[in-house]
């Protein structure tokens, strides 16, 4: 087991757009990503 810890771009884009959860990123939903055009 390990822990990773950085500021990837998914993280940065939390941060910026106030995202509650990372996972919404890999859910392929259009919708939701549609609003980072």
């Amino acid at each position: 087991t390990g822990f990773a810890w950085g500021m990837g771009v998914e993280r940065i884009a939390i941060l910026k757009h106030g995202i509650d959860d990372i996972r919404s990123f890999y859910e392929n939903d259009i919708r939701f990503l549609e609003q980072f055009n």
